[in-house]
């Protein structure tokens, strides 16, 4: 079976396998939004709502990592 081709990310490195390089890949993909003249409300909250799961998941990894020195 063919893998499927990689995306722009994975191109110059491969597919996250750990927690910590899956959230570096996350602000690679979903970074801070930065509205551009014509951008629809729409595609604004759009982009910032992805930002915000990335920014969630970043929060409980880091809080699951206190829980353990704790």
């Amino acid at each position: 079976m063919r893998h499927r081709q990689p995306t722009a990310y994975a191109h110059s490195r491969p597919f996250p396998v750990t927690v910590a390089e899956f959230l570096e890949y996350l602000d690679f993909k979903f970074p801070e939004p930065e509205p551009k003249a014509g951008d629809t409300l729409d595609t604004i909250m759009f982009k910032a709502g992805q930002r915000a799961v990335a920014l969630q998941m970043r929060r409980e990894f880091e809080a699951s990592l206190k829980r353990k020195e704790d």
